[in-house]
């Protein structure tokens, strides 16, 4: 189990770097926007394809958002 999530961290952290480095615009806050809001759907179909369920990633997810944001409006500043 400790497996599996420490790779579906590893993975969205990936979903959300390369989706943000490929969003469309210069506005790095919209660009942020953009990509937080494939968030839900890259998990659902994450879950789909793996043994894990939604209660065994949704801090993972908090944490990973938080921490993926906060360095991108540092980044901004």
């Amino acid at each position: 189990m400790k497996d599996l999530l420490e790779k579906f961290e590893k993975d969205l952290k990936i979903h959300l770097e390369s989706t943000f480095a490929s969003s469309n615009g210069e506005d790095p806050i919209r660009k942020l926007d953009e990509t937080e809001k494939t968030v839900c759907d890259y998990v659902d179909n994450y879950l789909l394809e793996s043994s894990l369920i939604a209660k065994d990633v949704e801090r993972s997810v908090q944490l990973i958002l938080d921490e993926f944001a906060k360095s991108k409006i540092k980044y901004i500043q």
